[in-house]
């Protein structure tokens, strides 16, 4: 499981950002039904959800606001943001210590986990700094 689940994860999160192998059946279900019900929520079309699926953050989905407000979406359904979007960082805490050193999340936390002009930028910003700097951890 990797921080992608921070980013997917997040929830434990993704299937969707993350490696299915690494998650029980259960937890790929529910995975399945955040990402379709933010994609309803959020009007992100399939191939958008694809491309974030396989870590593709191109120029395009920087300013596509379905994008965003998809992982806000995802993240608060892990609880890794609240609905006025506010990061949870005790949550995303509790779930990178599986996979990660203190020191490590501390970092992570620090780097990603700014707070945005609102909750769909914020969960953006998290899920393009994770994979930008620690999905290769």
């Amino acid at each position: 499981m990797q921080f992608t689940i921070f980013f997917l994860l997040c929830g434990a999160s993704l299937v969707f950002l993350a490696e299915v192998q690494s998650f029980t059946l259960r937890q790929q279900k529910m995975v399945s039904i955040y990402a379709l019900e933010c994609m309803a929520e959020s009007g992100i079309d399939v191939a958008s959800v694809s491309k974030l699926r396989d870590g593709d953050i191109s120029p395009a989905s920087k300013t596509n606001r379905s994008v965003k407000c998809f992982m806000k979406c995802f993240f608060e359904k892990e609880g890794f943001i609240d609905g006025d979007g506010q990061l949870q960082l005790e949550n995303i805490t509790v779930a990178l210590e599986k996979d990660y050193e203190r020191s490590t999340i501390d970092e992570m936390l620090v780097k990603c986990g700014v707070q945005k002009e609102d909750g769909c930028e914020t969960a953006y910003h998290a899920y393009e700094c994770y994979h930008d700097h620690y999905q290769n951890l």
